[in-house]
């Protein structure tokens, strides 16, 4: 499900790098471009050397990506897996298919952007090419308009502020650059939240009991001895009916709960509704159904299921509440609708326990005791259930931590390429403006204010598009009877937005040297 998600994200990131490194590229060789075609030179000639440099470094970058994507991340989640299953060694096979498909769309879209980024400079005559870029017409800002608010803003951020509406190319590349690596970093916390927060909710919000035990041979009295065992303090009855329905055209086991006493249920199962948060009130009309097994089979309250008992009778009851619930598929129905269904096959007696108690030792001389009673044929400690979700999480939150180091980078290189570029393309404005006696602080200032407040713009924005991102990852990556649930919490958003951050300050940092070898002597120099 991550799969089919991420590397769209990756792919058009990737394309946005490659679209300003080559456009700074070509813009810095304006005059050879012209040149060239002066000399007679066709555009097909000029753009095969820019097309053959982007083809030989996506080449390059595509044989380093299939090693370190086929040989490195496997070994990784490969480890991590390997800390709740006992797995063989790791066998790599060679997979020329995924590698020509992945190295494919790679060049592809290196190429796609190397002709996007050429093409307005072919498309210029000689005389034109062999002068510099024309300066932007200054236009006033939306700001400048708002009288109260841009009086008060100093020269410096006046300056700013017109500079980030003047180059809108550079302001929209920035912004959806960083937005998307902000939404990867979004959505790779959100999946490890998410499937964290199964347990709790499963386990805790639903579920309020310990244990279950299901039992045969019904003994009269079998009650009054399990409310003797130490450490029980309370206990529900409960029948259960097996049932198969056809899910998503698979046929899926379902457990039809039957409910004696409705007051007794709450004490030991929240069935919330998924519409109102309010809990649902069980009655004859009709079942209340788990909430993924509604979407699965595009069910909604008022709609009719059909659903076999182990005799193979066909049931059909009508949907009257749906519940959250986040693992299995059941149904709730009360002992009267049941009665209507005429169904002769066999039900499992349950008994639900509420203990005092969830150690390890505790569980198991209670399961053992519990084991001794006549009719008891098994024990279920949902502890035991919650560890091994808890040692699932574990493993895939490696696989989140993959996710959130490639976005990571992805974001450090987006904002490295487009810092650069800015200051290679402002190089003479940069000059002139120390000419006219600002500081090397004021400079940095002037260059990197501008940066900063496009990257909180971007992160900003990464941020939202992350929720998006996130749910669509959590759909795809659900598997038939367990729904995941969609929580991003709020610490995950600040680390996500302070990450994106704390790359645009280093890259500041590092761009520092860059703004210093500027010489003042290059504002005077000029083609003619």
């Amino acid at each position: 499900g991550i799969a089919q998600v991420f590397p769209v994200f990756f792919f058009l990131v990737a394309a946005l790098v490659c679209m300003t490194t080559m456009t700074r590229m070509v813009d810095e060789q304006r005059n050879e471009i012209g040149t060239l075609k002066a000399l007679g030179y066709s555009k097909v000639q000029i753009s095969s050397k820019y097309l053959l440099y982007a083809l030989i470094a996506s080449i390059l970058g595509s044989i380093l990506g299939c090693l370190v994507g086929m040989i490195l991340f496997p070994y990784v989640i490969f480890t991590a897996w390997n800390t709740l299953y006992n797995l063989e060694t790791i066998k790599f096979a060679f997979q020329p298919g995924l590698m020509l498909v992945a190295s494919g769309s790679v060049i592809g879209i290196t190429l796609l952007a190397t002709l996007y980024s050429i093409y307005s400079e072919l498309i210029e005559v000689p005389s034109q090419l062999m002068r510099p870029k024309a300066a932007k017409i200054g236009k006033k800002i939306i700001l400048e308009r708002i009288p109260f608010i841009w009086n008060h803003l100093s020269f410096l951020r006046k300056v700013t502020a017109r500079n980030i509406f003047r180059y809108k190319k550079r302001f929209f590349m920035t912004v959806i650059g960083i937005a998307g690596c902000s939404a990867l970093l979004v959505a790779g916390f959100g999946i490890n939240d998410s499937i964290s927060d199964i347990v709790h909710q499963q386990y805790e919000v639903i579920n309020h009991f310990e244990a279950s035990i299901n039992v045969s041979n019904i003994d009269d009295n079998i009650e009054q001895t399990l409310k003797k065992q130490k450490g029980v303090t309370d206990i529900m009855e409960e029948d259960t009916l097996p049932v198969t329905a056809n899910i998503a055209d698979k046929d899926a086991s379902v457990t039809v709960h039957i409910v004696d006493d409705k007051n007794l249920l709450k004490d030991f199962t929240t069935l919330k509704s998924i519409n109102d948060d309010q809990e649902v009130s069980l009655n004859s009309k009709g079942a209340v159904i788990s909430q993924k097994m509604a979407e699965k089979m595009e069910k909604g309250i008022g709609d009719t299921i059909t659903f076999k008992d182990a005799n193979d009778n066909e049931i059909e009851v009508k949907i009257t509440d749906i519940y959250e619930n986040y693992v299995g598929h059941n149904i709730y129905v009360t002992r009267d609708l049941y009665d209507t269904w005429n169904s002769n096959a066999e039900l499992t007696k349950t008994y639900l326990l509420k203990t005092n108690d969830t150690s390890d030792d505790f569980e198991h001389q209670l399961g053992q005791k519990l084991m001794d009673i006549n009719g008891v044929d098994s024990v279920t400690f949902y502890s035991s259930l919650q560890e091994n979700f808890t040692d699932m999480i574990a493993s895939i939150s490696m696989v989140v931590v993959v996710l959130v180091i490639s976005a990571a980078a992805l974001a450090f290189v987006v904002l490295y390429n487009l810092s650069n570029v800015n200051i290679s393309e402002r190089t003479r404005e940069i000059a002139t403006i120390k000419v006219l006696g600002f500081t090397s602080r004021e400079t940095s200032q002037y260059v990197n204010r501008e940066s900063i407040l496009l990257t909180m713009i971007g992160a900003a924005v990464g941020l939202i598009v992350g929720i998006f991102l996130h749910n669509l990852i959590m759909n795809l990556a659900e598997m038939d009877d367990v729904m995941f649930g969609r929580t991003i919490k709020p610490i995950s958003f600040v680390i996500s937005f302070a990450l994106t951050m704390v790359f645009a300050i280093i890259i500041n940092l590092v761009m520092q040297r860059k703004l210093k070898q500027i010489q003042m002597v290059e504002s005077l120099k000029a083609v003619e």
